[in-house]
């Protein structure tokens, strides 16, 4: 078994894989301790991540501290994460398991970085677990593989045995591992195909997860092939600016592929199908509608689906008692108007009169409700009527800040500033333009 590890290892990380340096990601699992075992045996030069999430009281400890025996026994580089998972997972709309996977790839990605390879102890029986948890829930191409071998610099050089042969090797081994008592589990789905379905799929083939196997590389190989072609129509189609998707409906509408290409996009942002058929039978849903994934949100908009992350950031606001703290959002000038002095037409600057500026200020996002007296014009209008004359959609207009005087809104900062502040005579005026 240790030379099929290693005649794998050369297939996914190159002629010089024995050379390289490997973090191996190790839970205390039967299947990441087997793999430590061999890169140990192999004499590979490699260091260990562990993650305790400390989402199963003690045994997440006792798997943390068992890691960091084996650590020090063998005298291998250890890298050590503690994450209060619940707590960051309660604001962020996402599930306890999406929270804890982001956490745990972006730990992986930031220490990586001195290491070739990140090595992650998936098996062939993961991947058809993975494939047959796709199946049931609805998917494409993408998820009938499974989980890829080779993901960037992340490489799985387990999957080619099965959960059973990696625990017959433990065992043959003597090698010590700590059991996660979630793993059985079955009202896990993941764990009912892994003690359930799969057992009768080898009543029916005995050589499954082999037979599932060699279908997963075909449909890897498929689906390579379909992504160079299907990329071409998706650039046409989407732009992106600031973290901001926005999905041109005419030009997508004017494909005859209109259905798979949106399926394409929205699964990109963790759509589910149901999503991207919802749009496909509607093409012409009320602006405004929002669908929600757990990593982002999508926009109906009047020409475009906008799709942006879910993790926005919180507009508290933000009171400023004096000109000193203006200056810590806003370029701040001060100086004398003189009599028909003329000003920049600049809707990111304010001239404002120093007499009318009263302190303290409040920097805020919009209200229902709000309204101002737009510079130019006569009479009041409401926020909400000047964000739809101006087609500003929804997202922008929860990006949009508004500086204020108590009720009286000053600037929609970077739109319109209020009449009613506008310099009428000479005297000394504050400029403030956007940092």
């Amino acid at each position: 078994m240790l030379s099929r590890f290693l005649q794998e290892l050369h297939v996914l990380a190159g002629a010089d894989a024995l050379r390289k340096r490997y973090l191996l990601a190790v839970s205390g699992g039967v299947d990441s301790m087997v793999a430590a075992t061999m890169f140990h045996e192999a004499g590979l030069d490699f260091a260990m991540a562990h993650c305790n999430f400390h989402l199963r009281g003690a045994d997440s400890d006792r798997d943390m501290q068992f890691v960091r025996q084996t650590a020090d026994q063998w005298r291998i580089p250890l890298f050590l994460r503690e994450f209060d998972t619940l707590r960051i997972q309660k604001d962020s709309g996402k599930s306890v398991e999406m929270v804890a996977r982001e956490l745990r790839y972006t730990w992986f990605s930031e220490i990586s970085s001195d290491y070739d390879h990140l090595v992650i102890a998936h098996h062939g029986t993961d991947a058809a677990e993975t494939m047959l948890l796709n199946l049931t829930r609805g998917t494409g191409l993408k998820g009938l593989r499974g989980i890829p071998p080779v993901n960037g610099k992340i490489i799985r050089p387990m999957m080619v045995f099965t959960a059973q042969e990696i625990r017959q090797y433990a065992d043959n081994h003597s090698i010590e591992y700590v059991e996660d008592s979630t793993n059985r589990d079955e009202q896990i789905a993941r764990n009912r195909i892994r003690h359930s379905v799969i057992p009768q799929l080898e009543k029916l083939n005995p050589q499954f997860l082999q037979t599932n196997a060699r279908t997963r590389t075909l449909l890897q190989r498929q689906y390579a092939y379909f992504q160079k072609h299907i990329e071409s129509d998706i650039e046409k189609i989407v732009s992106e600016k600031e973290g901001r998707w926005r999905v041109n409906r005419d030009l997508l509408n004017a494909n005859e592929d209109k259905e798979l290409i949106l399926y394409e996009i929205l699964a990109r942002f963790g759509f589910s199908a149901d999503v991207s058929e919802r749009l496909s039978r509607d093409p012409v849903l009320q602006p405004g509608k929002q669908f929600f994934s757990d990593s982002h949100v999508l926009l109906v908009d009047r020409d475009y689906l906008i799709i942006q992350s879910r993790n926005g950031e919180n507009n508290p606001v933000v009171e400023i008692d004096s000109v000193e703290a203006l200056r810590r959002y806003f370029v701040v000038e001060e100086f004398e108007t003189q009599k028909n002095m003329a000003f920049e037409k600049n809707p990111d600057i304010l001239y404002v009169p120093k007499e009318k500026l009263t302190f303290p200020l409040q920097i805020r996002s919009w209200r229902p409700g709000d309204y101002f007296y737009p510079l130019g014009a006569k009479g009041r209008q409401k926020l909400s009527d000047f964000f739809t004359d101006h087609k500003i959609d929804r997202f922008t207009k929860e990006k949009i800040r508004l500086l204020c005087a108590g009720n009286q809104i000053i600037w929609i900062v970077g739109w319109r500033s209020d009449e009613r502040f506008k310099v009428q005579k000479p005297g000394g005026i504050y400029l403030l333009k956007t940092i």
